[in-house]
């Protein structure tokens, strides 16, 4: 059956309009380094030259008066041969898109193959013999059979094409898939008008069209470009690195932390950081000529290395030696450090996901070790990493749903012969991890800066407690609440105490603040400050863990402490050593010197009970008198002690 195919110009003009806006845009922003984007970019540009051969064709077919020369046969070949090669592109296209390789599939392979084989034998023999159509000055052209087989053939590799991006769509994210599928529709349906309506050639048109919609769902560089670095952005990151999981290629990632890029964002201004940030991206592109490099974080760049391609120890090298220099701009030299984790695929993780999580641990671990570290993944206890992981999101979700517990732990006056105080404890217990222990979850509450939320929650619930169980009526004087010096050193740190004090209308004298000693304090003063506030308000404060392993000495000149809490490991090696024996003693008579009252923690004998009063301790702690119990049962215990 012979098919006669009009020609019309102007939507060619329409068409060759679309796609020069296309290419323009293209050009004037920075190309992406992935094979897809090559791959669209040449089918805009094949469609432009099929455009272009279509306008000569026309044009040498009008000037003709009987038959048409060979000029015009000569741009009908190539006409129809890139025609149909930009759907061989296009089939090769969604195969990118589906990322999954198909050179162990023999299957995928050969259906790959066949079209492509098909329109290479149709085209090659339509150039030997121009069996492919006719061209008629009157009735334009005039296609054969053999067209119509090769538009099966357009077909059927558009549909493969798709069919196997829809197989293999966890790489592809569902949005994207679906206007992919309504673009290869829409070519598909309007090649479809075009044979029942071959008088209007439209077809480039709508691929025109359609090649415009792909572009800003899926090709514009906008999406894939980070803005400021022009390096390839996390998303793309993540799309590239499943499309080797899912090929089993081998790689390296090295993930590059700037440290402390806040400070150059404050010191110098946030658009002097954005020009480091670009000056450390162009030297990022000069270390791998093969690997592939990302904007990874705010502050971070990630580089993908193919296993064999590259040494890694070569770019580590490069990197560090580079950040041994400062980056200068404008007369202006800054100077940066990194902390550098790499991680290995597939021996640290097996999937997208696992590495990510893998790269979270590194990365914490790394900063950790401190500025300008290397740290390798495999060096790593993963294990202790997740698991302390799955810590800190305990923590947030008992934050964030109130399931924390609050207990109290009774102290017993040695003068009086009765509790007059109590210490509150935090409790976490999670259901998959069970009870985990505050000297785990609070160092990691203080890492990752929710100390200040578990402190106030702490403190609201013993002022609730002190205000429901009306303590001034019982012979508990005081609750002790430890704060961390995290928290002291904030500046609000006073006016929220005050607030929830007032809020439950606790009186000053009702609570004793523990501070715990530490190696360091950044803020000093805030910190000074803070609690001769407090303690001008009537708070009283003690001095928590003495005699733990830091010089505290400076803590009792420097602060007003009321109560001096020893250690219990300072207590229990008195038990065990003359000297310690002695040095608690004296320890004892220099704090009664000073005129502070003195807890002694970790009580579990009447051996130490008794020694402990002897030499003048004012007040015991510890499982001899109690373990620290719910709040409900310590409220029961007053009730008892109270009949």
């Amino acid at each position: 059956m012979d098919l006669n195919i009009g020609i019309n110009s102007h939507y060619d003009i329409a068409a060759a309009s679309i796609l020069a806006i296309i290419l323009f845009m293209v050009a004037a922003k920075k190309t992406v380094p992935i094979k897809r984007s090559f791959i669209y970019f040449s089918m805009c540009v094949v469609q432009i030259i099929v455009i272009v051969c279509s306008v000569l064709m026309e044009s040498e077919m009008s000037i003709a008066v009987r038959a048409v020369g060979i000029k015009a046969y000569f741009f009908a070949d190539l006409f129809f041969a890139f025609e149909y090669f930009c759907t061989m592109l296009f089939m090769y296209y969604m195969l990118l898109w589906s990322g999954k390789s198909f050179r162990s599939d023999k299957f995928a392979k050969f259906m790959f193959l066949a079209p492509v084989i098909a329109y290479i034998y149709i085209m090659s023999d339509n150039f030997l013999h121009h069996n492919l159509y006719i061209l008629d000055a009157e009735q334009g052209i005039i296609g054969t059979n053999r067209l119509l087989i090769l538009g099966g053939v357009a077909i059927y590799a558009m549909l493969f094409g798709l069919a196997y991006a829809i197989k293999h769509v966890e790489i592809i994210s569902f949005g994207k898939l679906t206007v992919i599928t309504l673009i290869t529709l829409l070519v598909l349906a309007g090649m479809t008008v075009q044979y029942f309506f071959p008088k209007d050639f439209f077809i480039n048109y709508v691929v025109a069209i359609a090649m415009l919609i792909l572009y800003e769902i899926a090709q514009n560089p906008s999406n894939i470009l980070d803005g400021n670095t022009q390096l390839m952005n996390r998303q793309i990151m993540e799309e590239i690195l499943n499309i080797d999981i899912a090929n089993k290629e081998s790689f390296d990632l090295i993930i590059v932390a700037l440290d402390d890029f806040k400070i150059v964002n404050k010191t110098y201004g946030i658009e002097m950081g954005d020009v480091m940030l670009r000056q450390v991206a162009n030297f990022m592109n000069t270390v791998t000529k093969r690997g592939k490099v990302f904007r990874y974080g705010s502050d971070q760049f990630a580089l993908q290395l193919r296993r064999g391609h590259e040494d890694i120890d070569y770019v580590l090298d490069t990197i560090k030696e580079r950040f041994r220099h400062p980056w200068i701009y404008n007369e202006l030299a800054i100077s940066l450090s990194t902390t550098t984790i790499c991680v290995s695929y597939p021996e640290d993780g097996e999937t997208l996901n696992g590495l990510i999580e893998v790269l979270d641990y590194s990365l914490l671990y790394a900063k950790r070790q401190g500025k300008g570290s290397i740290v390798f993944t495999r060096d790593i206890d993963l294990n202790a990493m997740r698991k302390e992981k799955a810590i800190e999101n305990a923590l947030a979700d008992a934050l964030k749903y109130e399931t924390l517990e609050v207990y109290y732990q009774p102290i017993f006056n040695t003068e009086k012969k009765c509790y007059t105080s109590a210490e509150a404890l935090v409790r976490l217990k999670d259901k998959n991890l069970g009870y985990i222990s505050p000297e785990i979850f609070i160092p990691i509450a203080e890492r990752t800066g929710r100390i200040l939320q578990l402190g106030n929650f702490v403190f609201e619930k013993v002022c609730q407690f002190i205000s429901e169980n009306n303590l001034a009526e019982t012979s508990i004087d005081y609750i002790e609440v430890n704060v961390s010096v995290v928290q002291c050193m904030q500046e609000n740190f006073v006016e929220q105490m005050l607030e929830i004090m007032n809020k439950y209308h606790v009186r000053p004298d009702q609570i004793n603040l523990e501070i715990t000693e530490t190696a360091e304090i950044s803020a000093m003063a805030i910190l000074q400050q803070n609690v001769e506030k407090l303690y001008s308000r009537g708070i009283s404060f003690s001095l928590d863990d003495y005699g733990s392993g830091y010089s505290t000495l400076g803590y009792i000149h420097q602060f007003p402490f009321r109560i001096i809490k020893l250690d219990k490991l300072m207590v229990w090696n008195a038990f065990e050593n003359e000297k310690a024996d002695i040095t608690l003693k004296y320890t004892v008579g220099m704090l009664k010197e000073l005129n502070v009252d003195i807890v002694a923690e970790g009580v579990e004998t009447q051996q130490q009970q008794q020694r402990l009063t002897n030499i003048g301790c004012d007040y015991l702690q510890g499982w001899y008198y109690s373990k620290a119990v719910t709040a409900d049962e310590f409220a029961e215990l007053l009730e008892r002690k109270a009949s």
